[in-house]
Parts: structure tokens; sequence; C-alpha cells
């Protein structure tokens, strides 16, 4: 049998390399020592079911044919809907299919950009001035404007050297919410490797 890897399902292009430093370090930190495969792009992740392509469900199970799947993560932005209601009916459906290794789900809220705010100072940016860190969209235009005149954020291209400055312990001090739900995900699939059917939330 080969040895297990993890498997990341996200939607975006800049997501691929960033979400691969993101978890991969996070994970490490965390106590997961699972290698983790180069994240692939999945669209519809907020669909159970896809009409045309994609879907949770066609993703999951196209995990469930990988003979080295220990642990599957599926990330995507939430702009609008409230996490706390969609991740877990998300995650009971997920459970219906008892995979042959735990699952998790997580959403950005309001998109995977969050994630920088508490770290503008060492990447470069001035600081956020919001009262929230989930105050609302537009994160990457608000990026886009401090950048040089002809200068805009493309995920693309910033999204991965914006991830690996990245400080968690800023992000944990900072009490960004789905950063917190993310490290308990990566933690749930840590102590649950080996387990079939598990899912977070």
């Amino acid at each position: 049998m080969p040895p297990l890897k993890g498997y990341i399902l996200v939607e975006g292009h800049g997501e691929v390399k960033a979400a691969h430093n993101l978890i991969s370090r996070l994970s490490h930190e965390v106590g997961l020592y699972l290698p983790w495969t180069t994240p692939r792009r999945w669209p519809n992740l907020h669909l159970w079911e896809a009409q045309r392509r994609g879907g949770i469900l066609a993703g999951a199970e196209f995990i469930r044919g990988k003979t080295d799947a220990g642990a599957l993560l599926i990330l995507r932005d939430e702009d609008d809907a409230c996490p706390k209601e969609l991740a877990p009916k998300i995650a009971n459906q997920l459970r219906t299919l008892d995979l042959p290794f735990p699952a998790a789900y997580v959403l950005f809220h309001p998109e995977y950009e969050v994630l920088f705010l508490p770290c503008l100072d060492l990447i470069g940016f001035p600081p956020w001035k919001e009262k929230s860190w989930e105050a609302r969209r537009g994160i990457k235009e608000w990026l886009s404007r401090q950048l040089p005149t002809g200068r805009s954020y493309k995920p693309t291209v910033d999204q991965v050297w914006m991830t690996r400055g990245i400080d968690f312990e800023r992000l944990r001090e900072a009490n960004v919410p789905c950063f917190g739900s993310l490290e308990r995900a990566i933690a749930f699939l840590r102590d649950n490797l080996g387990s079939k059917g598990t899912v977070y939330p």
C-alpha cells in the first residue's frame, strides 16, 4: 500500500500554490505530519451536486478513488453565506458518504485574503482599519489600491508570496474566525487519521 497523503480541493487558480504552502506549514505546526499533494482545482465547492460539473459530492468521490488518500480538506471562499450555517450542513452531507478517510470542509469568510490582514505590516502593506477582519468583501480590491499605480493584486501572482508572509501566531492573537476553523480542522484530521467517515465540523 502506498504511503498516505492529504488531498486538498480549492476553487481558485491562486489558491493552488498558496493553499499548499499554507496547509503544509500549518500542518507541521499542529503536528499533522502528512504530506499534502498539490491542491486540485474543483469548481462549485459551495454546491453538494453541480448540474454541469464539479460539486462537493463529485470531488469527494474523486478523492475516494485515490488509493493513497489519507485525508481530504476542502477549502473555498464564502463571500455572502454564514459559514456557521453552511459548513455544518455540508459536513453532514459528507458524513453520509462514509469516506474511508477523515475529511474537513472550511470556508474563508469573506475570502482567502482575510488571512493576510493581521500580517499586512510583515508583507509591506498599511494596516487594515476596519473594526472587524470580516467587515466586508473586497479585500482583493483594497490590496490593489495599496499597490503602485498601474499594478493590481492578482491572486495567481500575489497569493503565494503573501501567504509565505503569514505569521500564524499573529492570526491566533487577532482571532480571525476562519483561521481558527482551519486550525481546528487540521487538528481534527490529525486526531482522526485512519478513521473512516469522520468529518469536520
